[in-house]
């Protein structure tokens, strides 16, 4: 949403509290849209399984097979009004290292916080998801999910949220609607060709006010 469309919103400060305070936790980037207009399709959550399994598919409650549904979230959608985006920026190569573990971790935790943060702006409820399994980012050095194994209470739940790609948002859509393109300071930008090329890893949060 840009800031124009925003100003003429009567929910504009209690959305712009929340997109300061996405930036102040360490954000690059956030922005706000309405919820009906995030995009939900079923074979985003189906790549998780196929062609080429995930490693952390079925190892987590936040991950498919557990995971709640594309349709099941496209009918939760409805009782919320507003998508909180916000992304962290880091150099393209570092997704292909540990490094990327590092930016998912906090992309959680901020998913995490904004969610908990949010009724003290304003928003009746609120709910975090984030790129990434928290499987993966959290507990493999375990041989299995302590939720799902032995139904304890995850110990990691201050900090952890579902995966975007469990329940279907089409991540293209999303920043497109946001305007942000997919690789910020990549060839289609005005970065220099000599700077290292960016892209991103991101998370939201669902609002209800």
């Amino acid at each position: 949403m840009s800031n124009h469309q925003l100003a003429g919103n009567q929910s504009a400060p209690l959305l712009g509290g929340m997109l300061a305070r996405a930036l102040h936790l360490g954000a690059s980037a956030a922005a706000a849209l309405p919820a009906r207009d995030l995009v939900v399709a079923d074979h985003f959550a189906a790549l998780c399984a196929a062609p080429h399994r995930c490693p952390s598919y079925g190892l987590a409650p936040g991950c498919p097979p557990h995971s709640q549904s594309p349709a099941g979230f496209r009918a939760e959608l409805a009782d919320y009004r507003w998508v909180l985006v916000f992304r962290i920026d880091v150099p393209a190569a570092d997704l292909r290292t540990g490094k990327r573990l590092e930016v998912a971790r906090r992309i959680h935790a901020l998913a995490a916080t904004l969610e908990t943060e949010a009724p003290g702006f304003g928003f009746t409820r609120a709910r975090g998801l984030a790129a990434g399994s928290c499987f993966e980012l959290y507990c493999a050095d375990r041989d299995r999910c302590a939720v799902l194994a032995e139904h304890l209470p995850c110990p990691h739940q201050d900090r952890v949220r579902p995966s975007l790609s469990a329940v279907g948002v089409d991540f293209t859509a999303l920043t497109a609607a946001v305007h942000w393109p997919l690789a910020p300071g990549g060839e289609s930008s005005s970065q220099p060709a000599t700077e290292p090329a960016l892209s991103m890893l991101a998370g939201l949060v669902l609002l209800a006010d």
